[in-house]
């Protein structure tokens, strides 16, 4: 892989993943609803990312199993079922976190290369922090 194959995490691209995902009706998705979005779920960076969302934890399969339905054969073609997923409730606290717009500013000014847990990290103690803030807790 060159430099011009890496794959580097989009915060925009994740944004735009959990508005797909928090605008569709119902507790569960599917990868047909980024298609849906405008987000084909056939690309290099949507595999990528779902990646980083199942490794942080932030969705499973609505049964709780691991996984989010992508198979790779022994030649490393991928292969896609349609699982009903949902967000966990790191998920939800992620989600809620970046929702905020004070929230996602900062931390996309302070922190544009941040990695995938370091970008939940710190959104969501950013998200609490300001919510204290708001009642006079701190």
């Amino acid at each position: 892989m060159n430099n011009e194959d890496a794959m580097r995490i989009d915060h925009d691209y994740i944004k735009r993943m959990i508005e797909i995902i928090l605008n569709h009706p119902g507790p569960t998705f599917t990868i047909e609803a980024f298609d849906n979005g405008g987000l084909s779920y056939q690309t290099p960076d949507f595999e990528f990312h779902m990646k980083l969302f199942d490794d942080q934890g932030l969705i499973e399969q609505d049964d709780g199993d691991s996984g989010f339905g992508l198979f790779k054969g022994a030649d490393g073609r991928a292969s896609w079922s349609v699982l009903p997923l949902r967000l966990t409730s790191r998920g939800h606290d992620f989600a809620e976190a970046i929702s905020e717009k004070s929230v996602w500013e900062k931390v996309k000014k302070e922190l544009p290369g941040a990695a995938m847990s370091s970008l939940v990290t710190v959104s969501v103690g950013l998200a609490q922090a300001y919510a204290k803030q708001r009642l006079g807790l701190s």
